[in-house]
């Protein structure tokens, strides 16, 4: 017993045994908090790795045996185009002003230690607003002084510019979009089906070939490090940007020469077209509409003569590209960033405030400036973009997202396109999704689709009706009613029937193989199985002391699946007018032959590329070949477990020179 037990304590030490019992549980309260939200940050980090993996364990390889569309899995280095692919450093801008301001969430805040550091003074804003009844026009407010608590809301505007001055002479301007609705957040919808996000990053005109060509750090931070699909039969519907982000973004068609919309959009508003974000809005989420130039819908048209979705950056891109500013630094940058940087960080901004409100959103961005006239300049950015991917996944951005990364098609107007392999590349955008864990969590059944989906003819249509699938709450139902039934959800299998004349594809951008069977003693089919057997032996001499050589027992049967006349044309329709251009010189084909093999009478059946001098010359140039394209269509059983711990990719290829017990 404590014999001072009776005495009462001084009021100060209880006050500070009080304080010290405070402090210790709002200590514990902030290392609690940060262990959870550092547990839920790298969750959806190691979801990606898990998401890979299993993807890598799963994959179908090339085609299905009944598939009736048969599109050609391009080589993005094949050799008829490589002396038009260039690799130019990452862009950089020059130094053009202090960065006085900084935006976080939805205020701008002024970081002092520069300010002061260059005399920074007079440093005013003034907000603006979109002006209703036109896509063209901004309305300011007054000019007034910087906020003295150095902090500035963008909550109930468009946007603000900032203008100052620094040192003795030297002038300051910013311009920063809101990235809330106009009239305040959204409240909390009694919307009871699962609401993931939604955010498509459309760049324009380029290819899967491309993607993986000219942004090797963005194609491998999504594919090994976010995980997600990387669809291989994606074919564009029309020839140029409109229509085919018109279908994503509606399902309907609006070509240059037919339209199923009623409004014409080179001379009238296109407000009452049934844009997928209204439906979105219809649920409580907020919507927003990026465009690094403003250009989808109102490149030489009228555009919107209402703000089209709750936070539209249309004001800001305009603003920016009108900016003295952005005249004086360096080409595609405004101030210290290039311009796409500038609009993804507000992108950011946008997803960090909704996942603070735990608000669902939908958000659709376009970048085009770099990719639109060349195939190699979009390289310039793909530091800055893996970079920004990066951050919003470490950041748990991309927790509860569908994260689509798009394009409407590849690239048009490029020297690439004098080969038949950028003609191919031309038709063939490129489509990466990445569905939240829950998702796959909650539906199990759309793992397997999309995963099959993979080497299946795909399009724009099918891109809107995945986005349906969100809306409806209902991923994965094959019952459900499909607008004029001609695009279907990513999430439920698309048929292996299915051929361009299904999703009302014009046979001059149908990418479909026109297919005809070969004698087996033709030339084709001797250099065809030449380069089979010689893909699969330079395989093997990676585990040359476990696995025995293959060789030719037998040929089997052989197909040439050649391009469509159109496509070899590539006659084209664009803004009313007729492209013809000359037929490419080169004959490029692809030639499926299936063969067995000795040792274990193997069975593979390959896809190889032939190129010929021309139509007139059948000599063959080349005969090319990949890992990829050869499958093992028999089982080999125990023959290959030799090599199952330490070299599992030649299993299909290998018979082991001493089989395990």
């Amino acid at each position: 017993m404590n014999p001072y037990s009776h005495i009462r304590q001084p009021r100060s030490l209880r006050k500070r045994l009080l304080n010290f019992i405070y402090f210790s549980i709002v200590i514990w309260l902030c290392f609690s908090i940060f262990k959870w939200f550092r547990k839920e940050r790298f969750a959806d980090v190691e979801y990606g790795q898990r998401l890979l993996a299993k993807l890598n364990a799963t994959a179908e390889e090339f085609y299905y045996s009944n598939q009736t569309c048969r599109f050609p899995i391009l080589n993005p280095y094949d050799s008829s185009i490589l002396k038009f692919t260039r690799h130019p450093r990452s862009l950089k801008c020059d130094f053009i002003q202090p960065d006085f301001t900084f935006a976080l969430l939805n205020k701008v805040y002024l970081n002092t230690t520069v300010a002061a550091q260059y005399n920074l003074h007079n440093l005013q804003y003034r907000h603006f607003t979109r002006a209703n009844g036109t896509d063209s026009s901004v309305f300011y407010h007054k000019w007034k002084p910087f906020p003295s608590d150095n902090e500035l809301s963008l909550s109930g505007y468009s946007g603000a510019t900032l203008k100052g001055s620094y040192n003795e002479s030297n002038q300051y301007s910013f311009i920063y979009a809101s990235v809330e609705p106009l009239y305040g957040m959204k409240k909390q919808s009694s919307y009871s089906k699962y609401r993931p996000n939604v955010l498509i990053i459309g760049i324009d005109s380029v290819s899967r070939s491309n993607v993986i060509r000219n942004l090797p750090l963005t194609y491998k931070y999504l594919t090994e490090i976010t995980g997600g699909w990387d669809f291989r039969g994606y074919a564009k519907i029309e020839d140029n940007t409109f229509p085919n982000m018109n279908a994503v973004l509606t399902g309907y068609k609006a070509a240059t020469q037919t339209s199923e919309l009623p409004e014409d959009p080179a001379h009238e508003f296109v407000d009452q077209w049934p844009f997928i974000w209204k439906n979105y809005s219809e649920i409580g989420y907020t919507t927003l509409l990026a465009e690094e130039q403003p250009g989808i819908f109102s490149y030489k048209a009228p555009g919107f003569k209402k703000q089209p979705t709750d936070v539209y950056l249309r004001s800001f891109g305009r603003l920016m590209n009108d900016d003295s500013l952005y005249k004086s630094s360096s080409p595609y940058c405004y101030s210290n960033l290039p311009e796409a940087v500038q609009v993804l960080n507000t992108i950011e901004r946008f997803m960090a405030v909704h996942d603070s409100y735990q608000t669902p959103y939908f958000a659709f961005s376009f970048l085009w400036k770099l990719s639109h006239d060349s195939t190699s300049e979009i390289e310039r950015l793909d530091t800055h973009l893996a970079s920004w991917i990066e951050r919003i996944h470490r950041q748990g951005l991309l927790r509860n997202t569908l994260f689509f990364v798009t394009s409407d098609h590849g690239n048009r107007f490029d020297d690439i396109r004098s080969t038949l392999i950028g003609r191919y590349e031309e038709r063939m955008p490129f489509l990466f999704l990445r569905p939240p864990e829950a998702m796959l969590r909650n539906y199990a059944q759309i793992e397997k689709a999309l995963t099959r989906n993979l080497y299946r003819l795909s399009c724009h249509f099918d891109f809107y009706e995945t986005l349906v699938d969100v809306v409806l709450g209902e991923f994965g139902d094959e019952s459900r009613p499909r607008f004029k039934n001609r695009g279907r959800s990513l999430f439920t299998e698309i048929p292996e029937s299915r051929t361009c004349e299904d999703v009302d594809i014009e046979e001059h951008f149908c990418v479909c193989q026109e297919e005809t069977v070969l004698p087996l003693n033709d030339s084709l089919v001797t250099k065809s199985l030449e380069a089979i057997i010689q893909q699969i032996n330079t395989e093997l001499k990676n585990a040359s002391q476990l696995c025995m050589e293959v060789a030719l027992k037998e040929v089997l049967a052989a197909e040439k699946l050649s391009a469509n006349e159109k496509v070899k044309n590539n006659n084209r329709y664009d803004f009313d007018k007729l492209l013809s251009e000359t037929k490419v010189a080169n004959v490029i084909s692809f030639v499926r032959v299936t063969l067995k093999a000795t040792p274990n009478d193997a069975i593979f059946e390959g896809v190889v590329q032939i190129t010929q001098t021309s139509a007139d010359d059948p000599t063959i140039i080349s005969a090319t070949t990949s890992i990829n394209s050869i499958s093992r269509i028999n089982a080999y059983g125990q023959a290959a477990n030799c090599v199952s711990l330490t070299h599992r990719y030649l299993e299909k290829f290998c018979t082991c020179i001493e089989p395990l017990v």
